[in-house]
């Protein structure tokens, strides 16, 4: 009987193994388990370093996941891992999927950078992109491994500074909750290389509209520390509200949603940030909707789309960083119903404008990555 029960298993095992693809597991030297599956699919993982739902960069990244399944589902098999919040897990969780059988593991920002030096080195034979930094700054030859990937993300947010300096100028024709009180601000979630670049970026254009203008608007900063308190970015954007500001620019991903908070309870402009936010809230919330004036976009979701979509055609360059802007349609104001509605006719003209020139060369947006950290602070002081 045992015996017949043993046969019984193995066939059905081995059945198991001829409908889901043939599973191989293999133990390295140093007791590594390393499990393959041969299905003839191409295995892709994104690995989010902090949770999805924060209607901004990770959703994003996720729906660039959703979108492989959805369009490549015969010959691709992607899928996206939550690390969580916890930054002592991240690492493990790195080398663990690199023992596993996936072909492109997919990380993100500079939290992640230290971790996938130490990885892709232990594990030459796989491949992996960084993306919203470089794997070593000015080296990514180094890791023939690694394709990285950066965002000019300070060309979106010049064009946000310009929006923001104009609606708090009085000369956008914008009607409440602007009172054109010649008061910006700006909430970041970490003080990184990212974030300063977008605020760089948004202190940029304020100031050139200042100078068009030759009316002074000036700008707040606060920083929440992290990318995940949206109860601090909350209580941050309520002060500079009642402070007076007419808009802020929150780049803050998930901590963000607390600033949008804020612009609802106090009723007032908020500009969003990665995803076009209003059309998170269209529909379930409106009030709050319609306070979303626009958002700078950066399309992560379409950049690893069209990067495993090379990767699986055998084009992606390794050891290799490139870089998205406005020039790529990567980054951009979100242009939707509330900011047609909100926005005169004018100024988005103007706006668009300012975006030509930018792509053909003849607008030079100052970045974080040009300036040492007192020349930031310089900026920011002048404005303040």
């Amino acid at each position: 009987m045992k015996k017949l029960l043993g046969m019984t298993l193995a066939l059905l095992t081995l059945f198991s193994l001829i409908g889901c693809g043939l599973a191989t597991t293999a133990t390295t030297g140093d007791g590594e388990v390393t499990t393959t599956t041969d299905d003839g699919k191409l295995h892709v993982v994104l690995l989010v370093n902090g949770n999805l739902g924060d209607m901004s960069f990770f959703d994003s990244a996720d729906a660039g996941i959703e979108r492989l399944n959805a369009e490549y589902g015969d010959v691709i098999d992607a899928k996206t891992i939550e690390m969580g919040t916890n930054q002592s897990g991240w690492e493990t969780t790195l080398y663990r999927v690199s023992q596993q059988d996936y072909d492109l593991i997919i990380c993100a920002t500079t939290q992640m950078r230290e971790s996938l030096q130490k990885v892709a080195d232990r594990y030459p034979d796989k491949d992996y992109v960084i993306f919203d930094t470089e794997i070593k700054d000015g080296a990514a030859a180094e890791y023939p491994n690694v394709h990285s990937i950066l965002f000019r993300q300070n060309e979106g947010g010049f064009l946000a500074g310009v929006l923001a300096a104009a609606m708090a100028n009085g000369t956008s024709g914008m009607s409440a909750p602007v009172t054109a009180s010649g008061k910006v601000g700006f909430i970041g979630g970490m003080r990184n290389d990212i974030i300063y670049d977008f605020a760089v970026g948004y202190a940029a254009g304020i100031a050139y509209e200042n100078a068009r203008s030759l009316i002074r608007v000036s700008l707040t900063n606060s920083f929440v520390g992290n990318f995940n308190d949206s109860t601090q970015a909350k209580a941050l954007a309520s002060v500079q509200y009642t402070n007076g500001t007419d808009v802020i620019f929150a780049a803050a991903s998930q901590a963000g949603l607390g600033v949008i908070d804020a612009a609802q309870t106090k009723t007032k402009y908020v500009i969003g940030v990665d995803s076009d936010q209003y059309l998170y809230y269209a529909e379930s919330n409106p009030v709050r909707a319609g306070l979303i004036v626009t958002s700078v976009m950066k399309k992560v979701g379409d950049v690893i789309f069209d990067t495993v979509v090379a990767y699986q055609a055998g084009t992606l360059a390794f050891g290799a960083l490139v870089s998205y802007g406005l020039a790529e349609g990567i980054i951009d104001l979100a242009v939707n119903a509330n900011y047609i509605a909100k926005v005169p006719l004018e100024l988005r003209e103007r706006l668009e404008t300012l975006k030509a020139a930018i792509i053909a060369g003849e607008l030079d947006v100052t970045s974080r990555f040009d300036l040492t950290l007192d020349e930031i602070d310089n900026l920011f002081n002048d404005l303040e």
